[in-house]
């Protein structure tokens, strides 16, 4: 059902609301589904990145996602688990914010460590 609801929704963005196909391959690559985007849609994203015009579409969906908040959590997540940047002396600044995310996830998914944080807050706040 959701699938076909998915096809349905495409079908119509790109038709009557004439989303352009590199757009609609960021809302895929970002979306709420639980598994990840398809390497041939990261690979156009990344070809599509050096074109201003589609830089620019690429960057409006990926700040709109990590606006995101609730339910559609995976949208920031999708984008944080893979971050990669890799300063001037070659090292690996992204791993904290993978890792960050990571733990994210786990918190969200795990209904005493929210509690025990809660807690933790309030108390700290008090």
């Amino acid at each position: 059902m959701k699938k076909a609801f998915r096809d349905i929704k495409r079908g119509v963005n790109k038709t009557v609301l004439k989303v352009p196909s590199i757009e609609q391959k960021v809302l895929d690559a970002t979306s709420n589904e639980s598994w990840g985007p398809h390497g041939t849609h990261l690979s156009d994203i990344a070809q599509a990145s050096r074109n201003y015009h589609d830089y620019q579409i690429i960057m409006s969906v990926v700040w709109k996602r990590l606006s995101d908040t609730g339910k559609n959590w995976r949208h920031v997540y999708k984008n944080l688990a893979s971050f990669q940047y890799i300063d001037s002396t070659g090292r690996d600044q992204g791993s904290n914010v993978r890792k960050k995310s990571q733990s994210l996830v786990a918190l969200v998914n795990d209904k005493e460590k929210i509690q025990e944080a809660r807690e933790k807050a309030a108390a700290s706040r008090d």
